[in-house]
């Protein structure tokens, strides 16, 4: 997708009056909100989330993909601004902390989680469905190193995200199966 096609909108970039008006008193606090991310972690913050730059150059035309993605963070917040800041700020935090944007690099073991969960088509929307077995595992193989686990779980989420374009489709759906 080039730079332009991300300044127009989209399926996924209908919003209403108030939306648009929360979302774009949020855009303008995106350089504080960075600042303030980059000072509070103890590593380097990104300034994109989900391959989307939240500090694009003035130039730069208007990305509509960070209107999505500070949309989401708003809805998460029933549109209250100071909180929906609060949580993307912590987001930012937490993802250089814990090392979200390079985790897809990591690997798990095949034998414990090829078979606890995958990324596997869409929808009828064309939202990228993950499903995740949880019914009849050995949860001590899979549990028993609950951080080990954990990684592998944010993984799978984002190997979801990057399948989201953000201008059509900006929602996964995630299948939970605890039978087995």
């Amino acid at each position: 997708m080039t730079d332009s096609e991300h300044t127009k909108g989209g399926k996924a970039q209908q919003f209403t009056e108030t939306e648009s008006k929360a979302i774009s008193e949020l855009r303008t606090q995106l350089p504080d909100i960075l600042v303030e991310a980059s000072t509070a972690s103890s590593k380097p913050i990104s300034h994109t989330l989900w391959g989307v730059d939240l500090n694009p150059a003035p130039s730069a035309n208007h990305d509509l993909r960070v209107d999505v993605i500070l949309g989401k963070f708003l809805k998460a917040r029933s549109n209250d601004v100071h909180l929906a800041r609060s949580m993307l700020t912590n987001t930012l935090q937490w993802r250089a902390e814990y090392g979200a944007d390079t985790i897809l690099d990591e690997h798990f073991p095949e034998e414990v989680f090829g078979h606890v969960g995958m990324v596997y088509g869409r929808d009828t929307d064309g939202r990228p469905v993950t499903y995740n077995f949880y019914g009849g595992v050995d949860n001590k193989q899979v549990f028993g190193d609950l951080d080990r686990f954990l990684r592998w779980r944010v993984q799978l989420h984002e190997r979801g995200m990057q399948q989201l374009d953000f201008v059509n489709v900006a929602d996964m759906v995630q299948v939970h199966d605890y039978e087995g």
